[in-house]
Parts: C-alpha cells; sequence; structure tokens
C-alpha cells in the first residue's frame, strides 16, 4: 500500500512542474521527480557529467518506471528534455504507426523484429531531435547487462550487436546471451515509446 501512496505522490510532483504529463497515454510507466543528488547516487553519474551539466541548467530528472511480469526497467530523462520535447512537437505525425511498431517490437522474442522496430522509433526521435536518439549511455548498458550475466561475446559482434546490425546470426548465442540482447533491445524500445508518449501527452493536452 505504501509503494502506491509514494508512487501517487511522486506522479502528483511531475504533474505539478508538466501538467501535460497527465495526459501521457500509456499507464504501464509511473512517473517521478529526482533531484541530483538521489540520482548520481542511484547511477553512479560520473561527477564531470554532473559539474557539466550544473553549469547551466538545475539538474533535475524525470524517472519514468516500468514493470511488467519478467521485466522492471526506469529510464531518467533531463527536465530540460522535456521541455525540449514540448516545443517541438508540432511537425510530427503519424504517431500511431510508432507506437504499434514499439508494441511489436516489445511484443515479439525475435531479435531481428526489436531491431527493426528500434530502427522505426529512432526516426520518428529524429524528428525531435537527434540529441534524443540513444548514445553513448547505451552501448555501455549491454556491457553491464552481459557482465551481470556472466556473459563473454567477441568484441566484433558485439560491436555490431549495439549498433543493432541485422546480419549478425543471433542464433548461434544460447539463451541467456539471447535474453541479454533482448533485454537490451528492449531498453531501446521503452526508451522510444516514453518519448513518444510525452510526444502524444504534449499534442492531446
Amino acid at each position: 500500500m505504501e509503494d502506491n501512496i509514494d508512487d501517487i505522490s511522486g506522479e502528483l510532483d511531475v504533474f505539478e512542474a508538466f501538467p501535460y504529463l497527465q495526459s501521457f497515454p500509456f499507464p504501464d510507466y509511473t512517473m517521478q521527480l529526482d533531484s541530483l543528488d538521489d540520482f548520481a547516487e542511484q547511477a553512479d553519474i560520473d561527477p564531470v557529467i554532473i559539474d557539466t551539466a550544473s553549469s547551466f541548467v538545475k539538474p533535475e530528472f524525470v524517472n519514468f518506471n516500468y514493470v511488467g511480469k519478467y521485466t522492471k526497467v526506469t529510464l531518467s530523462f533531463y527536465t530540460y528534455d522535456l521541455i525540449f520535447i514540448s516545443e517541438n512537437v508540432d511537425h510530427i505525425k503519424k504517431l500511431d504507426s510508432v507506437r504499434e511498431a514499439l508494441d511489436e517490437g516489445l511484443g515479439t522474442t525475435d531479435i531481428i523484429t526489436k531491431i527493426e522496430m528500434i530502427k522505426i522509433g529512432e526516426k520518428f526521435l529524429k524528428k525531435i531531435g537527434a540529441s534524443l536518439v540513444a548514445g553513448k549511455t547505451f552501448r555501455v548498458l549491454l556491457d553491464n547487462i552481459l557482465e551481470t550475466n556472466d556473459i563473454s561475446i567477441d568484441q566484433r559482434k558485439l560491436n555490431k550487436i549495439k549498433s543493432m546490425y541485422k546480419t549478425v546470426d543471433y542464433n548461434e548465442f544460447n539463451e541467456l546471451s539471447k535474453n541479454s540482447i533482448r533485454s537490451y533491445y528492449n531498453i531501446h524500445l521503452h526508451h522510444i515509446k516514453i518519448l513518444l508518449g510525452i510526444v502524444i501527452a504534449t499534442k492531446i493536452h
């Protein structure tokens, strides 16, 4: 019960800061505001990154939390990114097809399909701003997933996986390795879906 109260309180704080997020269309995600200190402690952010960010804006974040049957994901976005998105969505159309692609990617176990759906999603993100497309942080994320599961993949193949090459023979990996790769791509898909939700919320609020 206490978790539910915390979730509601956290979302009310988000809605006060960003009223349009009350129209966020995906109820599977909960939101909460996060301060610099809390985020840095949880995410072990490099102090240089913190200093760089704090030199031009107070670094605050909105966390989007997703808990599925086998998945628990938290993705954090700078508040200034949310403001940037809200100011740059008027020209973006055909959101339903992007949503369908992301849901297909999250709903399948086929790795190639996940890659194809991510690429559709990233084309959508580029319409907002290229900086929102997943970059170096996601590449390190796969290393962390593999390390946690004590998995080793040849570096050349690993680079292709990070770059979402469809020519990799994913069937050559054992099931634990494939599940780790799927998790990596699923986080990509969640990242895009959250940003899509922010765009939709901005348009309909």
